[in-house]
């Protein structure tokens, strides 16, 4: 993955942040080829290679602005650009970074060094006694939608009218990301080559976070959803399985788009807060609802132990069964009646 200096970068000690990643290192390689190699080690998972190379670029950018060289900064500067992620606002929300958020870059940054570390590069990793902001590991800020809002989510997306997607794409997109709980990567990278039968039932082949490939089968129901879609999908040599009218993969950033739009249609509150995320955690609930085992749960989301699966049921669990609901209602005062 490129690292591209942001427009309107400065300088680090004069020298232009190209020129710092094109110089070379105490071993020979320059910080260009050494970025490229560490994020390499992140084959099995683009996401996490996504992620960090975008974290890296924002900390070589901080960096820049300050005129320090990344090779030779000390704990208290990276305590710095910690310190100022915490007061920072993100640009879409006006808010500053969850504390998830900040401590996934501050460990994206030691990461980083701890690779140099290893490569001879420098002698010790900057960033590796560095505060990690504290937040709760069962907390989770998604929001999430019921089961009735997601029959309502699919049955208005067999009518929407999209600018890029055929309706028929629309409703292909919501009906996986509900009814088989994709991860909006996992659906991004869909191929058609992906589709197939197995056991007398048709398939998809899911490539998931970690390396990890599930055969996930595509129940009846979506059956005539998945042929009206094949039946208008344009033709075009792009190999992906959801495509847009003129035939290019379909984006995250389109399928973000097209969640919130259908959960505004179908009335549920605070629209922008639902993401695709959203129906993972709605696929867990309506499968935990009607008897899925943990185990069986966990393994179509692909998580990596039932802990995280777990996570999931505490959310739905810890809202449903509050005291609060019990005290309210013992607390309510009936309505006046005529005597």
């Amino acid at each position: 993955m490129e690292i591209q200096t942001a427009p309107g970068a400065g300088t680090v000690g004069h020298r232009p942040q190209t020129e710092m990643l094109a110089a070379t290192t105490r071993t020979g390689h320059t910080l260009t080829a050494l970025i490229a190699s560490w994020l390499g080690s992140f084959s099995e998972s683009a996401d996490t290679r996504g992620a960090y190379g975008r974290d890296l670029r924002e900390y070589l950018d901080w960096c820049t602005r300050r005129e320090l060289d990344p090779l030779t900064v000390r704990l208290p500067e990276v305590q710095m650009y910690a310190a100022e992620l915490a007061a920072s606002a993100n640009p879409r929300t006006g808010k500053p970074p969850a504390a998830s958020t900040r401590a996934r870059k501050i460990a994206a940054v030691s990461s980083f060094y701890t690779y140099l570390v290893r490569a001879g590069v420098i002698d010790a990793n900057p960033a590796r006694d560095a505060a990690r902001p504290r937040y709760d590991r069962k907390h989770s800020p998604t929001a999430s939608v019921t089961a009735e809002q997601a029959g309502e989510i699919l049955a208005g997306s067999r009518d929407y009218r999209h600018r890029t997607l055929g309706p028929q794409a629309a409703t292909l997109v919501m009906a996986l990301l509900i009814d088989l709980g994709l991860r909006v990567s996992e659906l991004c990278g869909a191929d058609l080559a992906d589709l197939g039968q197995r056991e007398g039932m048709r398939v998809l082949t899911v490539r998931m976070k970690g390396g990890k490939v599930r055969t996930r089968p595509i129940p009846r129901g979506l059956h005539g959803v998945l042929d009206a879609y094949l039946q208008q999908r344009p033709d075009c040599d792009t190999p992906a399985l959801v495509v847009t009218r003129d035939g290019r993969r379909i984006n995250r950033h389109q399928v973000y788009r097209l969640v919130q739009t259908m959960a505004a249609q179908a009335g549920v509150a605070m629209p922008h807060r639902i993401t695709p995320h959203s129906m993972r955690h709605t696929f867990n609930t309506i499968a935990r609802q009607h008897g899925a085992a943990l185990e069986d749960r966990r393994d179509a989301l692909g998580h990596s132990s039932a802990a995280i699966t777990q996570l999931y049921d505490h959310v739905a669990l810890s809202l449903t069964r509050d005291p609060a609901h019990l005290v309210a209602e013992a607390t309510s005062t009936p309505p006046d009646s005529d005597e």
